[in-house]
């Protein structure tokens, strides 16, 4: 009798655990919209933007990535705040696709390049420009932003920023001259978003858009400051004053110049397509 009760308790504490196990699996925790899809048996074939009709897509929140995927027909769309989570999505077969801006997407693949690759078609034909964003109606910041851009591009610290950011080639950047700030400017950013802004292994937010800001408050002779955030919370911090400007690979979209103004572009992209190998 002893016995037995000694079985049926191990069947039972077996049972209890096996439970505990599928209750911590379950779910992303990160996705913020359509919620996660069961694990897709097989990579579909898309040989072109159209096929992205009827996809399961995940894409980083509030960006032109998100706009793009919203408008396609049929796309089942999952949404995340950093673009590395959409790349673990795929990988895991939860979604057919990402979708992302082209640079970005090339450095998701690279991390993950037994795992991921890239399409030779982009999502969409349209050509997008990177640029800043400053305050609705705050011209004076605006005019001494895209003056400090032309010094920038004119001086050919622009073309070293773009080869050591964005062709991967290694050259020495122009060292920053010491100068008397007059005060300070709050960069908002969001530093998952590779080679424009992220974390290095010291944790320090780095990036193309970093060093150029960086060279804009040196011209400007101001002190910069950088706040991490989520994407879609850049803007409403710019309008209710927490930050100064955004400097995160952000399109200057018809929509986002309702609510703030943009400097000349800086950088053009388009939207990439990731799947499974």
């Amino acid at each position: 009798m002893k016995k037995a009760n000694k079985i049926s308790a191990l069947l039972l504490a077996g049972i209890l655990s096996l439970g505990l196990l599928a209750s911590c699996s379950s779910g992303s925790g990160s996705a913020t919209a359509t919620p996660t899809a069961a694990p897709t048996e097989k990579p579909v074939t898309i040989a072109s933007a159209a096929d992205l009709q009827g996809k399961k897509i995940a894409v980083q929140e509030g960006t032109t990535g998100d706009i793009l995927a919203t408008g396609i027909e049929g796309a089942q769309i999952t949404r995340f705040k950093k673009a590395t989570d959409c790349a673990l999505e795929l990988i895991n077969g939860r979604v057919d696709c990402v979708i992302i801006d082209e640079m970005p997407a090339k450095k998701l693949v690279e991390a993950n390049s037994d795992k991921l690759q890239l399409l030779d078609f982009p999502a969409s034909e349209e050509i997008e420009a990177y640029a800043i964003a400053i305050a609705k109606d705050n011209t004076e910041l605006l005019d001494k932003f895209n003056a400090a851009l032309a010094t920038i591009k004119e001086n050919g610290t622009y073309d070293l920023l773009f080869s050591e950011y964005i062709s991967g080639e290694d050259v020495e950047l122009p060292a920053i001259p010491d100068y008397e700030s007059s005060g300070k400017l709050i960069m908002g950013t969001n530093a998952a978003f590779e080679p424009f802004e992220y974390r290095d292994d010291s944790n320090e937010v780095v990036g193309f858009d970093v060093d150029l800001a960086k060279y804009i408050c040196a011209e400007l002779g101001v002190t910069l400051e950088i706040s991490d955030m989520d994407f879609d919370a850049l803007i409403p911090a710019l309008e209710t004053g927490k930050i100064d400007f955004i400097a995160a690979g952000m399109t200057a979209t018809d929509e986002r110049r309702q609510n703030v103004d943009f400097t000349d572009d800086y950088y053009e992209s388009t939207q990439a397509i990731i799947v499974q190998k």
